[in-house]
């Protein structure tokens, strides 16, 4: 029974967790179309706050417990990581939104896993089947459909938004694959919070956090959704995801990851008033439906014995 109430407590905390990630970026999108708010001092404040926060959350609960040797190579790794993975994944993401809206931005973002794919049987770490050329041409026509609304002559989604977009998902792929091998040298929330900190010291080089307009009429309400939407939207999705990952499956993270994008897609619409094109629907079903069977299906497929 004690093991039935962790699972049911780590599906709650996952479905928390992407749902948050959804609304942080609709939040995000809702700060740069009504403040003047950028995306580079957005990421610099986004980055910094989460990093400083989710180390502090590493050093009170977790540092006794899993102590971890820092050496020059993962070090080293750490901050590739941090600068290609990490803040690349936050930058190109943001300026999706910036460029477009959250919706279409987080979906664009989970045409990372064909990424991965192709990385694979580049590297020869897989075998290229039919089966990925039938995965890669939907994910086209979804993203196709996305952009055009089935109107091939004209573009619904600004051409930055889809480049950036199409970007994050790029980075996403370098995020996870790279991911995978500091977790063997890091505690999550060490990785996690420690390359989110070395992204916004570097953030700073670029738009410093005290390069700010205090001169704009900052409401009660407007104040609120910046600082939740980075303390909700990133900090506390984080750590709800992280922590789920104990006592949940690969499959069923893969499967319920879907509520991050769909509530996205959902808050924005109703928050934002964004309208979506029948075709554009569709697109977003077929990305959304192949990057669940890449994270599940594919992996059902290789674990089965021969």
């Amino acid at each position: 029974m004690h093991q039935d109430s962790k699972h049911i407590q780590g599906l709650i905390f996952v479905i928390i967790g992407a749902a948050l990630w959804g609304v942080g970026g609709t939040a995000a999108d809702y700060i740069f179309r009504n403040t003047p708010v950028t995306v580079d001092w957005y990421v610099t404040f986004r980055l910094t706050l989460s990093g400083i926060i989710l180390l502090g959350a590493y050093a009170v609960f977790s540092r006794k417990q899993q102590p971890v040797r820092m050496d020059r190579k993962t070090l080293a790794m750490l901050f590739i990581y941090s600068l290609l993975g990490m803040t690349m994944v936050q930058y190109s993401f943001m300026a999706a939104i910036g460029h477009g809206n959250a919706a279409i931005a987080t979906v664009l973002q989970y045409t990372g896993p064909i990424y991965i794919i192709l990385w694979l049987v580049i590297r020869k770490y897989s075998r290229w089947s039919w089966v990925d050329g039938v995965i890669i041409v939907g994910m086209i026509a979804g993203v196709v459909l996305l952009a055009t609304d089935g109107n091939l002559s004209e573009m619904i989604v600004s051409p930055p938004a889809l480049i950036w977009g199409l970007i994050s998902g790029v980075a996403l792929a370098y995020y996870t694959l790279h991911a995978q091998k500091l977790l063997y040298r890091l505690h999550p929330l060490q990785l996690v919070g420690g390359s989110m900190l070395i992204g916004g010291v570097a953030m700073n080089f670029i738009h410093p956090l005290w390069d700010f307009d205090f001169s704009f009429d900052w409401t009660v309400e407007l104040t609120l959704v910046l600082l939740l939407s980075v303390l909700l939207g990133t900090t506390l999705a984080f750590l709800l995801y992280i922590s789920s990952l104990k006592h949940l499956s690969s499959k069923e993270a893969g499967i319920l990851g879907i509520i991050e994008p769909a509530s996205a897609v959902l808050s924005s619409v109703i928050w934002l008033n964004v309208s979506m094109g029948i075709y554009q629907i569709i697109g977003i079903i077929i990305i959304l439906g192949i990057a669940v069977y890449i994270s599940v299906g594919r992996k059902e497929k290789k674990e089965q014995p021969s």
